[in-house]
């Protein structure tokens, strides 16, 4: 498994599960794991087709791939609407 994946991986699980550990949401971590993964992926294909070099360590995209993944726990947390009591 090349390094990049690796990296990419923990940190579409890591963002997800931080900003539910300092914001109590998203609640579905499940959805917002498999959002942010797929974010994290697009943001290196992008990173890689747009030739940006920000924010890169080896082959991975970081900087991309924590803004892709942090959005994506911001629209799973929206999506989610308030708790419901």
């Amino acid at each position: 498994m090349p390094p990049a994946v690796v990296v990419l991986g923990l940190i579409a699980v890591g963002v997800p599960a931080g900003a539910y550990a300092a914001f109590g949401k998203p609640r579905s971590l499940g959805s917002a794991w498999l959002l942010a993964a797929a974010a994290a992926a697009s943001a290196q294909a992008l990173g890689e087709l747009a030739g940006t070099t920000l924010g890169v360590l080896g082959d991975a995209q970081l900087l991309l791939a924590m803004v892709g993944a942090a959005l994506a726990a911001a629209i799973v947390a929206i999506a989610e609407g308030p708790a419901k009591r």
